[in-house]
């Protein structure tokens, strides 16, 4: 189960890190966020956390620390909050429409999502 939890959460964080702007898949123009750093480099921040902080689980969830597992819960409601909040167009909002390819990974990875909440409780339950 270790394997599965940690790989899940690896694929999160390798399909979410090819969704930067300007990257292979994300082709929206958020210039706008740019006009109100805050919003722009918090969000930014943020991402870049998620991404390290799921790195650095996917090793300790192969250890069986029960922490790791605690913390991968939130990450897993994090990712699918992210997810969620950008397929139902709340944030962040681009004038550019969502590629097909950007909506098929934001959804496979909100699946994902919902599969390291689902594993992350089931270790915490034994």
């Amino acid at each position: 189960m270790n394997l599965t939890t940690s790989l899940i959460l690896f694929l999160n964080v390798t399909l979410l890190s090819i969704l930067v702007p300007g990257g292979p898949v994300e082709n929206r123009d958020f210039d706008y966020l740019k006009k109100t750093p805050i919003i722009y480099y918090g969000f930014s921040i943020f991402l870049i956390s998620l991404i390290l902080i799921s790195l650095a689980l996917c090793y300790f969830i192969l250890l069986d620390n029960l922490w790791a597992f605690k913390v991968s819960l939130a990450v897993g409601a994090l990712y699918f909050m992210v997810y969620i909040l950008d397929l139902l167009k709340i944030f962040p909002r681009s004038p550019t429409p969502m590629s097909k390819t950007l909506m098929l990974i934001e959804i496979i990875n909100m699946m994902l999502a919902l599969l390291l909440v689902i594993f992350s409780l089931a270790r915490l339950s034994i």
